[in-house]
């Protein structure tokens, strides 16, 4: 019981980074073309860039994780 619990934890938490990871790269390009498109500088672009990837990457980790956590569980057997 112990170890598919652990297996379902694991699955959760790599389909979670993988999603956040996206949705970081996603969010950098997109925010790297639209600070560059209305003229910021570099230094401003890549602060930008990096807030917002990571508020969005940490964000969707957070999300996927439990809500696909809590999804392979309601399906684990009754044991």
């Amino acid at each position: 019981m112990d170890e598919e619990k652990h297996t379902l934890d694991q699955r959760a938490y790599q389909t979670a980074r993988t999603s956040g990871l996206l949705a970081g790269a996603i969010t950098a390009f997109i925010a790297f073309c639209a600070f560059q498109i209305f003229g910021f500088t570099i230094a401003e672009t890549a602060t930008w860039m990096f807030a917002l990837a990571l508020m969005a990457a940490s964000g969707t980790f957070v999300a996927v994780y439990f809500v696909g956590r809590s999804a392979l569980r309601r399906q684990m057997p009754a044991a």
